[in-house]
């Protein structure tokens, strides 16, 4: 039994080291846009431990000086999932280089020795971008100038204090469309992008763009990240949203600006202390407003001489049908079924027409759709089905079905036809043979006239009888019900208006009872405090504060913000130093949560909570 399960450690052991063998992942990772005078990151990882780092082996970096590197780093993890064990490894080299010149340069490939083969990363392609003078020089998109601050060169002293600045050109928002002239219902792509040199900043609101006269569809964006080349310059990029939009009508259309308001974080240089700390380095938050410029559209008219089936459809289509049976017996039911495949304004095309003989009944087209939006366009199917009753016996032919689009590549219109139906209807054994189409549909039975179509009832005609109701009129039962009728309408009313009355106090109600629901709420943080539940401590007390104000503001909690606090706070003659510090314990009650805390943190939070709500309400009841 112990040789057994000896041999079955071995066993797993060498099946791990197989799998381990056929994971094996060496990559290289750096940026792909980078300017002249920036430093570049470089890093070789891989998921294996290797047969020593003497067997790592770098490329040449021709092209780079070598500022620092390699710096080896290794980390390992373990999982346990349903029972099994799963450890990752992973273990990277960083090199720091100094671009020498613009232009394209190819970092060559890098190999390591893992249990005795050797692994080779994929070269990269870098592309350095020599800033130069165009960074003085470039354009603002936003309309801005550079913020710049000169020190007096015969001072011997910088100033004491350099105010934080970002320039319109460090940071800014643009909106880009893939077409500006397109005809109408052709699909193009709208894309929201944040240009920044600065970091990423925290965004604080958020308007997006008006697409009036536009379908519009909103694709899913995680803020992809990227960096772009503009006015000569490096920036990161940041996908904030995009869409697939489709003009409605011709003409020059507008897409509206979108804004943003952000807080950025900016180092600066302090020098008003002195001693030690004299020129130490100093974080400002500044605030900016960015605005996107506004994008003109021009939607073109169709070309003269479309057909009379184009309804409107533009894209690439292929058109395909099932047809019905060829041999039915009247009064049964059948349809036909026209399919558009392709790409283009699939979500506007409408189902084409069918010419069906007198003798045919049409009901309601169905309609089933398998369409896909992507940035670039809808693209899939969509059926229509014409199903249909058949009441004579007979031969029919029934007409193509024709549908025509504007093909966007050619820049003209194409028609597409189905081939033409034939069917064969035998009848249904309701009336004699030789009969005449019309005596099909109708026939007499002891005076009434019934249709042959079997869902139908009986048509009566005779005289209806009538009954007459004189004998109701002004009798006692009348007037009773009259008076019954008046006095219910009477207590609806008086109950509706009461009701009425009651809904327009709410608002007063939630407002001057707002500082006892913040007090319950307070005594329910401060018992969560008195059992050691931090965590319960500090969601309580966020929900008195942000319902504090909710509720003595009428102001829905999904339009609160900080700064929304702030605002009303001084507008109601609140001090700056009160209202800073209400947004201050909101703050800390945030961080409070998923951070280590101890009971003294907790009594000073809750002692300045109360403290700060009384002296607001001492203000506003004055």
């Amino acid at each position: 039994m112990i040789r057994i399960r000896h041999f079955l450690l071995v066993l797993v052991a060498i099946l791990a080291t197989w799998n381990s063998w056929a994971q094996v992942a060496f990559k290289a990772e750096a940026p792909l846009l980078v300017s002249l005078n920036e430093r570049v990151r470089v890093e070789f990882s891989i998921n294996e431990e290797p047969d020593g780092d003497n067997t790592f082996q770098a490329p040449t970096f021709e092209g780079f000086n070598i500022l620092a590197g390699p710096s080896v780093s290794t980390g390992m993890g373990m999982q346990w999932i349903n029972g099994h064990q799963t450890i990752s490894y992973n273990r990277t080299y960083t090199f720091i280089l100094k671009p020498l010149s613009a232009g394209k340069h190819t970092i060559g490939s890098a190999s390591i020795m893992v249990d005795g083969k050797r692994y080779n990363t994929k070269s990269i392609i870098l592309e350095v971008i020599d800033e130069g003078s165009k960074v003085n020089n470039a354009p603002s998109q936003q309309g801005g100038a550079r913020d710049t601050h000169q020190k007096d060169p015969q001072t011997s002293k910088p100033d004491k204090r350099v105010e934080p600045t970002v320039s319109s050109d460090d940071i800014f928002l643009m909106l880009s469309v893939s077409d500006k002239e397109v005809y109408k219902g052709e699909a193009l792509r709208a894309t929201l992008m944040l240009y920044t040199r600065v970091g990423y900043p925290d965004i604080r609101g958020f308007d997006l763009p008006v697409f009036n006269d536009f379908w519009t569809q909103e694709l899913q964006s995680l803020n992809e990240r990227s960096r772009a080349e503009y006015n000569g310059r490096v920036y990161d990029t940041y996908k904030l949203s995009e869409y697939v939009i489709a003009p409605q009508r011709t003409g020059d259309l507008t897409i509206s600006p979108a804004e943003l308001d952000v807080a950025i974080q900016v180092v600066t240089q302090d020098n008003s202390n002195q001693g030690f700390f004299y020129g130490s380095r100093k974080v400002s938050v500044v605030n900016r407003k960015l605005r996107s410029a506004p994008v003109a559209i021009k939607v073109l008219e169709f070309p003269e001489g479309a057909p009379a089936s184009f309804n409107g459809a533009v894209g690439s289509f292929s058109l395909t049908a099932k047809a019905p049976e060829a041999e039915m017996s009247a009064n049964s039911s059948n349809e036909i079924s026209v399919t558009i495949s392709g790409s283009g304004n699939l979500k506007f095309v409408t189902a084409p027409r069918l010419k069906l003989p007198d003798s045919f009944e049409l009901y309601d087209t169905k309609v089933r759709d398998n369409i896909t939006t992507t940035a670039s366009g809808a693209s899939g199917s969509i059926t229509y089905s014409y199903p249909f009753v058949v009441r004579a016996a007979g031969e029919y032919y029934i007409e193509p079905i024709v549908f025509s689009y504007f093909d966007l590549e050619t820049k003209q219109y194409k028609t597409l036809a189905t081939e033409p139906f034939v069917l064969t209807v035998t009848g249904d054994g309701s009336v004699a043979e030789g009969a005449k189409s019309q005596d099909r549909v109708y026939a007499e039975y002891g005076g009434r006239m019934k249709q042959l179509d079997r869902d139908i009832r009986f048509i009566h005609t005779g005289a209806l009888p009538v009954h007459s109701l004189s004998f109701f009129i002004l009798s006692p039962l009348y007037w009773l019900l009259m008076v019954l009728f008046v006095a219910i309408f009477i207590v609806i009313y008086v109950v509706m208006r009461k009701r009425i009355r009651e809904n327009r106090n709410i608002v007063a109600r939630r407002m001057r009872q707002a500082d006892k629901v913040a007090v319950q709420r307070l005594r329910m943080a401060q018992r969560s405090m008195v059992e050691g539940r931090r965590h319960a401590f500090y969601e309580e007390m966020l929900r008195a504060m942000w319902g504090y104000i909710s509720d003595k503001f009428n102001i829905p909690l999904s339009n609160l913000t900080k700064e929304t606090i702030r605002e009303e706070l001084y507008r109601r003659g609140v001090s700056a130093a009160d209202a800073e510090q209400f947004c201050q314990i909101i703050s800390r009650s945030d961080e409070a949560q998923y951070a280590p805390s101890t009971d003294s943190d907790m009594g000073e939070v809750y002692d300045d909570a109360v403290a700060v709500i009384s002296k607001i309400e001492d203000v506003i009841k004055r």
